[in-house]
């Protein structure tokens, strides 16, 4: 995902924890391009066992995916959510992105589009 440094710097004053920016290897042509950043969103949450497959193989030994298409109705595990973080990837889901009501407020109250919200339950 990537970002502008503006924005950025918008969403940590807006009171967002754990956002971290790195520079992207893209290149302009603009005499003064624009500052993009990407973000480095680590993988803190988990999809909680009720919503995976009853005959889930094991993680792969050497990267640790398990082998699983996106539950329709994805539930999350609470006891594996971060408690300092607002954004943050799924860990046996890594493609899924969770943002916390602070970022959902955040974006909304900064008015920036191209980001649509859903929410999910959460189960101990």
């Amino acid at each position: 995902m990537i970002i502008r440094r503006d924005a950025l710097d918008g969403l940590q004053a807006a009171g967002i924890r754990g956002l971290l920016g790195c520079k992207t290897e893209l290149r302009f042509r603009q005499k003064t391009p624009p500052d993009i950043l990407e973000l480095q969103i680590e993988p803190r949450g988990l999809l909680h066992r009720d919503c995976l497959p009853p005959d889930l193989a094991p993680p792969c030994p050497t990267c640790g995916r398990q082998g699983f298409r996106r539950p329709d109705d994805p539930i999350l595990d609470g006891a594996s959510l971060p408690t300092d973080t607002d954004l943050f990837r799924v860990g046996n889901f890594n493609t899924m992105i969770i943002g916390t009501d602070r970022f959902k407020d955040a974006v909304e109250q900064g008015g920036w589009t191209g980001i649509s919200f859903r929410e999910l339950p959460v189960r101990s």
